[in-house]
């Protein structure tokens, strides 16, 4: 009997330290598996923030190519436009440690077209792991300067002149920047050919109207005299700006002009929409959010700019924002103004026709 019970107990204790043994195996199994997991997770969080990067520089190579085509004329000042609007495009988004390692403009009179090239270097976060320590992206953007203006725009702006908007003369810093981007539209398109603007404004209703027509010699003037009084509730401006837009009116009023007679062109639709404040009831939230979705899909590229907006403003206009780089959160009117300035070059950028 006692012969037995040892036997059992050594058995026992065989047992326990094979499974000990095979656990151990089993964890490190475990972990070797883990491992190319991990790895293929890092790798595409860095191939997403290259793509990401790589959208950003093609934005900042247009617009420092449109900037260039607009200074060619000054042949002793233009080769220092392209720093300067890179400096003011990277600025800010990029990601840290961004390193731009090529940078060039070049002009070509001949064929009166500039070109410009970027090359970019981004540190990876786990592919240094594999040996890759950072990631090329590269990025190029020719404009002609024969013509500055090649495909056509459509701009409905929804500006909120509620009560809240009289408080620290912000409506006189709303008129100052909602003219200089239209007056910076009116410059690219003198003879009004591709540019339609339309203006909605809205407190507690709908304030005034201005329909979509060509230049902005109907909504400039209103613009330089908004007022601002009562309550907020967006829904009817942005569903009225909306609709101008959405749909094919648009598209059949620019196929009418001479201009595009027998050339084909992409129509870019674009809505500003602004607001200081929240709206006074969360059923307007939800109700401006449903005709944003529509606008959206039907291909409108929709701007927000929240003008020192408390948070549920903020995220009213952050939902409504096409994405991150279509809103803008202004704490002051300084940055109001800066929002209004990109809104407004991000825009005639697409007035031109890139070669490439």
């Amino acid at each position: 009997m006692k012969s037995e019970n040892r036997s059992t107990i050594f058995n026992k204790e065989v047992v326990l330290q094979w499974i000990k043994q095979e656990a151990g195996s089993v964890a490190m199994i475990f972990g070797l598996s883990l491992l190319p997991l991990l790895i293929a997770v890092g790798v595409a969080l860095d191939m997403t923030q290259k793509t990401r990067l790589q959208q950003k520089m093609a934005g900042a190579a247009d617009a420092i190519a449109l900037a260039a085509a607009r200074a060619h004329k000054d042949v002793d000042n233009r080769d220092t436009i392209g720093p300067i609007f890179l400096n003011a495009n990277l600025d800010s988004g990029y990601g840290p440690n961004v390193n731009v390692t090529t940078f060039n403009v070049t002009f070509n009179d001949v064929d009166k077209l500039v070109t410009v090239n970027l090359v970019a270097e981004i540190p990876t976060v786990v592919m240094g792991i594999v040996g890759v320590d950072k990631l090329i992206t590269n990025t190029s953007s020719t404009v002609s300067y024969v013509s500055q203006v090649g495909e056509p725009v459509s701009l409905a702006m929804v500006l909120d002149v509620s009560g809240s908007m009289c408080w620290n003369d912000k409506v006189v810093t709303l008129r100052t920047a909602a003219a200089r981007l239209l007056n910076q539209l009116d410059r690219a398109d003198a003879d009004n050919n591709y540019v339609r603007t339309g203006l909605v404004t809205y407190n507690n209703r709908i304030r005034q109207t201005v329909n979509m027509a060509w230049g902005i010699n109907n909504t400039l003037p209103v613009v330089q005299n908004l007022p601002c009084s009562n309550g907020t509730a967006s829904t009817r401006a942005v569903r009225r700006a909306g609709n101008w837009l959405m749909g094919d009116t648009e598209q059949l009023a620019h196929e009418a002009q001479p201009v595009h007679q027998g050339d084909e062109f992409i129509l870019h639709r674009f809505m500003i929409f602004m607001t200081d404040g929240d709206n006074n009831y969360t059923s307007d939230d939800t109700a401006t959010m449903a005709k944003c979705d529509q606008v959206k899909a039907d291909g409108v590229e929709v701007f927000t700019v929240a003008f020192e907006a408390p948070a549920r403003g903020q995220a009213l206009l952050e939902y409504c924002a096409d994405d991150a780089d279509h809103y803008f959160d202004a704490t002051n009117a300084d940055e109001f103004m800066l929002a209004f300035d990109e809104i407004a070059e991000r825009i005639e950028t697409s007035l031109v026709r890139i070669v490439e």
